[in-house]
């Protein structure tokens, strides 16, 4: 999180929840309102790092929480590439073929680690 006091909150992870509330706002477009704090289901965190170009590269601690809401959506370009809603055998195929290198699925090294590790435990 940013140094925001709202983002600091330990109790409860508050503060986490209010920056994944944020961050959905500034890149997927999702209106805070849409997505309450108290809706969170935190599921842990996951040490993560992916070097890039020898140069830059991401080493961070993420919280893992998930979210089921029908929310509106529009992505920020800077931040997003491409979204698409599935289903949980959609998901699947879409796994398929990006492990295939199949029709150009290219899916984050974050979000493989996520699926494997979480998404269909919870799912």
């Amino acid at each position: 999180p940013l140094y925001r006091e709202s983002e600091l909150i330990e109790e409860q992870a508050l503060g986490v929840k209010n920056a994944a509330q944020r961050k959905l706002s500034d890149e997927l477009g999702i209106a805070a309102e849409d997505v309450p704090v108290d809706q969170f289901i935190p599921l842990g965190r996951m040490l993560y790092k992916a070097p890039s170009d020898g140069k830059w590269g991401e080493h961070e601690l993420d919280y893992l929480l998930f979210i089921v809401r029908d929310v509106d959506v529009f992505p920020n370009p800077d931040e997003v590439a491409d979204i698409k809603y599935v289903n949980r055998d959609q998901l699947k195929e879409l796994l398929n073929k990006a492990d295939a290198g199949e029709e150009g699925v290219k899916l984050s090294p974050w979000f493989r680690l996520v699926v494997d590790n979480f998404l269909f435990k919870w799912w």
